[in-house]
């Protein structure tokens, strides 16, 4: 089988695993179009939530993850066409790791809920992720200063930036342990997987979930490109 190069290209950085050598690299946009210059011949897997122009004009043969492929996963979404690739392939990752109903949290720019009862995916939600929320407060109101995560935290704000960290940081744990608790009570799920760029910062207060490893996302595509590779859909 073929070593391709497995991508997951963001709105700000790019991560990309070498099958060949399991190598992972992390890079900005413009040092991963300079990376993908180097390598000519090497056949690309992944999804892009950000800009595809960055691909323009190479000369590798890319192979975006589709929602609309044949997948090991059915599913009742409404909108295929504007689910997220992302959310898509890792649903079906985890579903060909043996795990047929669960909740799957990525942790990312947004925070969205997947639901896979069965077999099927049947969708779930989008909420704003940790920079977005403090990016918000920041543009949308005229006193408010642009706060950043702190893991020292407290329920209590005492000043303005303790309160705009109490009001992210601590409620997106709050949030989460409801959202969690809701979804997997409604539709009796046994599984709870946690991942994506910020679900380190949950560690602690939510122990009773199962936290991905660092890059599950790319690893993931890999357990995806296999099933694409056997069933003949390259």
């Amino acid at each position: 089988m073929e070593h391709p190069l497995l991508f997951d290209l963001g709105n700000t950085h790019a991560k990309l695993l070498d099958t060949s050598n399991q190598e992972i690299h992390r890079f900005s946009k413009e040092d991963f179009r300079a990376f993908l210059e180097e390598r000519p011949k090497r056949m690309l897997f992944g999804y892009a939530s950000g800009d595809k122009l960055i691909f323009k004009g190479l000369k590798n043969r890319i192979r975006y993850v589709s929602t609309f492929d044949k997948a090991p996963l059915e599913s009742r979404y409404e909108s295929m066409e504007t689910l997220g690739s992302d959310r898509w392939a890792l649903c079906n990752a985890h579903f060909l790791e043996g795990h047929h109903n669960f909740l799957l949290v990525t942790m990312g720019t947004c925070i969205t809920y997947n639901v896979v009862k069965d077999g099927v995916f049947h969708g779930g939600a989008i909420s704003p992720g940790w920079d977005m929320r403090y990016a918000a407060m920041n543009m949308m109101t005229a006193g408010l200063p642009l706060a950043k995560y702190t893991p020292e935290t407290s329920l209590l704000g005492t000043s303005t930036s303790g309160s705009l960290n109490a009001g992210v940081d601590v409620a997106i744990q709050k949030e989460l342990d409801a959202m969690i608790a809701d979804y997997s009570s409604s539709f009796q799920l046994n599984h709870v997987l946690i991942c994506g760029g910020h679900s380190g910062r949950l560690s602690n207060p939510l122990k009773n979930y199962i936290f991905a490893p660092v890059n599950y996302e790319l690893h993931a595509l890999g357990r995806l490109y296999e099933y694409y590779a056997e069933n003949g859909t390259l």
